[in-house]
């Protein structure tokens, strides 16, 4: 494309030919203001005008349809004067020529501009934008008593069109707005919409029809007056929304708002569901591939954050559907199962191979094969260095093989995905419980550069009662080991599981597998307390077992030195008010349950001389281990991870700190830290939904559940792998809420700050004012009143501190604006500038 010159504002610029004037303008960083235009949306004046249109059950017939709106599309607030032209034309649409010469800022345009904002506020709320009070007012007690429905938004000082109205300034013959009592609609999914507030640029109308192409939005001309609106009447779901966002997303007001209490999308950080997720596994990158039924290149995506992806799929407890935004809607989607079925449908074996760094020559041992351990050998091996495992038990898998149950993860999904670790050079010494006769010293002496304890929290914790020793009493972990690596203890009759977890819940659901007649779990909590997982109280009660809640044990009472029932007592609380574990009990309120078997699981514990040795080496007396930012213990190159550091953790959790520690201890040893996968092929070439209406109303999917009277009696699983059909119509549930934050950021009216040097304070009028300082990231770190601003300046100028720039405005009331600046901050940051102390808040108040 060729390059043309053209003049705005006496100064040369380049750009391509074809470019509009206002895009060559923003090329060279002058500002022309605008609401209508959106660099990412066609030009309002092309949207065609709709037959009718609904705000939410209110019709609104359009006076003339299937034409396109023309210049009523324009906002008029980006004139230019071209040198030649009879009049100034709007900026956004036309084209530049070679040798154009334009001004942009000029006394007509002015007055133009304000005439057009003029016609723009005068069917919008804008009482508060002329107000000199609007700095940190709350909107709710007005000292001028102007009328609720006369008040700007929760947005104001932080919205598109307020900050172009102070840019432009609002002329004082604007009319005065005459509420409309349009209709404010706040019981939808995800979304407000307040139309009194919408100033019809036609961007959410152009968002959802041209760039998503869902075709939910529309336009008509009523009474000399553009009206927006669904095409169908209802709630958001009922006109057949895809709840994307981008409406919301390109909205210069607040006509259109995220609810507050659903999961917030920030445009710069993670999604949400990403953002919850331990691994930071790009979710909904790899739903659209499964959705297109690109199944080999979602697994490629899942594989770029986790080694272990069938795992992850099969146990994963997915904080991620916590926050998904569907689930406001109905339902969240079911990312884990299909996760797992992803992992199921393609053998990991058979993607892209990853190619190892050269040999670093470094030695690491890691003790533990659980998740934690097995990650982090895996991405350390992939970084050149020799791994070798060390772990007491005769396979590797840690609380993936022996705690979690058969019946939600099977032996050959675990062994299928741990021959990857085979592959590629990792050394597995089982049966070698380190510590006992071979412990740190020895490893560092065998050659090894630094030795990761990845040894989980593998024993439980057991209560300190009367009778604790009986026969028929086992610790939880225990239990669950002997039953998966084939002991199978003979149960009968009753069995009592004690705790409220999910290990207890898994203890309760194996006792009745193994022969149990009746399962209770009595736990210390409430419904609402227990830790466990919904869906598996749910699963547990479902298969007969009873979950007795807010009782704890007393006493163990036996028969012939075997346990035979259990003393219980209410109790009445289990945390303190500062959440801390502190049970108290109605003494009062016993009961007695019979027990022919106890299960105990109340928690679980680090144990070993490794764990031992460092804790003696920390003079540390907790009940895990020590480690700064980069997993070190203190002792010279052994680091920790996983549970044995934070306690009992989810597997995601410890796989995401196996790959931390990887980074790490890379580093340690002379390596970047660097060990991301190639990142796999992006999805999301189109921004287009399409109408698919049936996204919305299709309910969550998922795989066929295996009876609760079949399952409770052989350790099948209990929910089985989606089928193909399925998983696809799932994965189509997904909202594709990354498609909004691809959207192109608007540009906002120059910022009024000054770099803090000496020539801009000499401007500074020796008069009273406010001043407010920003650090280097811009962020305001004081806000100071002063009745001779420059002189203030220049002391500060000799000992800056964080001070990079600078605002100052006059005003001989210098303290009553200092007080109204703050009180805006406040509200819109929660804190003083520069975090200032409550001493500071005092004085304002």
């Amino acid at each position: 494309m060729e390059i043309i010159g053209l003049k705005i504002n006496g100064d040369t610029v380049e750009c391509p030919e074809g470019v509009t004037i206002l895009e060559a303008a923003d090329s060279a960083g002058i500002y022309i203001p605008r609401l209508c235009h959106h660099p990412d949306l066609p030009h309002a004046k092309d949207v065609i005008l709709r037959e009718c249109v609904y705000q939410g059950y209110m019709k609104i017939v359009s006076e003339k349809s299937g034409s396109t709106i023309g210049d009523n599309g324009h906002c008029n607030l980006c004139l230019v004067q071209i040198d030649g032209a009879e009049k100034p034309v709007n900026s956004c649409n036309i084209p530049v020529e070679s040798g154009m010469d334009i001004r942009t800022e000029t006394p007509e345009l002015i007055s133009l501009r304000k005439q057009a904002l003029s016609k723009i506020l005068a069917t919008h709320p804008h009482a508060c934008l002329t107000c000199a009070q609007r700095e940190g007012c709350s909107r709710t007690d007005c000292s001028t008593n102007v009328p609720v429905e006369e008040r700007c938004c929760i947005l104001l000082g932080r919205c598109e069109l307020g900050k172009i109205s102070d840019y432009i300034g609002i002329p004082g013959d604007t009319p005065k707005y005459r509420p409309a009592n349009l209709p404010v609609i706040k019981d939808d999914s995800l979304y407000d919409r307040d139309y009194n507030l919408c100033i019809n640029c036609l961007r959410c109308v152009r968002v959802c029809g041209d760039v998503r192409k869902a075709d939910v939005l529309g336009a008509v001309v009523k009474e000399n007056r553009t009206w927006v609106g669904t095409l169908k009447k209802g709630h958001l779901k009922e006109a057949e929304c895809r709840f994307c966002g981008a409406c919301v997303e390109v909205c210069p007001t607040g006509a259109l708002l995220d609810k507050e209490n659903v999961p917030q999308i920030d445009k710069d950080g993670p999604l949400p569901c990403v953002g919850s997720c331990p691994a930071g596994i790009d979710i909904p990158h790899y739903l659209k591939f499964i959705s297109e039924g690109r199944y080999r290149e979602a697994l490629e995506v899942i594989r770029a954050s986790v080694p272990f992806p069938a795992i992850l799929g099969y146990v994963c407890f997915h904080p991620c559907e916590d926050v998904c935004r569907r689930g406001s809607i109905d339902e969240a989607v079911a990312i884990c199962s299909l996760k797992r079925f992803v992992a199921d449908k393609i053998p990991i074996e058979s993607l892209t191979t990853i190619e190892k760094k050269p040999d670093s020559g470094k030695k690491i041992a890691i003790v533990g094969s659980g998740p934690a351990g097995l990650t982090a050998a895996y991405y350390l091996s992939l970084t050149g260095h020799h791994v070798d495992i060390f772990d007491s038990n005769e396979k590797p898998g840690g609380m993936l093989r022996h705690g979690i149950p058969a019946y939600r993860l099977p032996d050959e999904v675990l062994d299928r995905e741990l021959e990857i670790l085979k592959d590629i050079g990792i050394g597995f010494k089982m049966k070698n419980r380190v510590g006992e006769s071979f412990g740190i010293p020895e490893l560092k002496s065998a050659g090894y550069d630094a030795i990761l304890v990845a040894a989980g929290t593998s024993a439980s914790k057991m209560i300190n009662i009367e009778n604790i020793n009986l026969d028929g009493i086992f610790p939880a972990l225990d239990f669950l080991k002997s039953a998966r690596s084939g002991g199978k203890p003979e149960l009968s009759g009753n069995v009592v599981v004690i705790g409220g977890g999910n290990v207890a819940i898994d203890a309760a659901m194996t006792a009745l597998r193994l022969g149990a007649e009746r399962v209770k779990l009595v736990c210390l909590e409430s419904r609402e307390e227990m830790p466990a997982h919904r869906w598996e109280i749910e699963q547990a009660e479902e298969e007969g077992i009873e979950i007795i809640n807010s009782r704890g044990p007393d006493r163990f009472e036996s028969d012939n030195d075997h346990v035979s029932q259990v003393e219980f007592k209410k109790c009445v609380r289990v945390f303190d008010e500062r959440g801390r574990f502190d049970p108290r009990y109605d003494e009062n309120d016993r009961n007695k349950i019979p027990a022919d078997h106890v299960i105990v699981a109340i928690g679980q514990e680090t144990e070993g001389d490794v764990i031992q040795f460092i804790k003696e080496s920390q003079n540390n007396a907790g009940a895990f281990l020590q480690v700064d930012k980069d997993y070190a213990t203190g002792v010279e190159s052994v680091f920790a991870a996983g549970d044995v550091v934070c306690g009992p953790s989810s597997v995601i959790e410890a796989v995401a700190a196996g790959r931390k520690s990887a980074k790490a201890i890379d580093r340690y040893l002379g390596g970047n830290g660097i060990i991301e996968i190639a990142e796999a092929a992006r999805a999301f070439d189109k921004p287009e939904l399409g109408t698919d209406a049936d996204v919305i109303q299709r309910p969550r999917q998922s795989g066929t559940v295996v009876a609760p009277e079949v399952r409770k009696k052989e350790f099948c699983l209990i929910e089985e792998t989606l089928e193909e059909n399925i998983a696809k119509l799932e994965a189509g549930r997904c909202l594709q809420c990354h498609l909004r934050q691809q959207l192109t950021t608007v540009i906002l009216p120059p910022e009024k700050w000054q770099t803090f040097e000496k020539e801009n304070v000499d401007a500074v009028p020796e008069t009273g004012g406010v001043f407010q300082f920003l650090d280097a990231n811009k962020k305001i770190i004081k806000i100071s009143g002063t009745s001779n601003m420059r002189k203030s300046l220049l002391e500060k100028l000799e000992n800056p501190g964080e001070a990079r720039y600078f605002l100052w405005e006059e005003d001989p009331m210098y303290t009553k604006r200092e007080s109204e600046l703050i009180q805006q901050y406040l509200q819109e940051h929660g804190e003083m500038p520069g975090g200032g102390a409550d001493d500071d808040l005092d004085d304002l108040f």
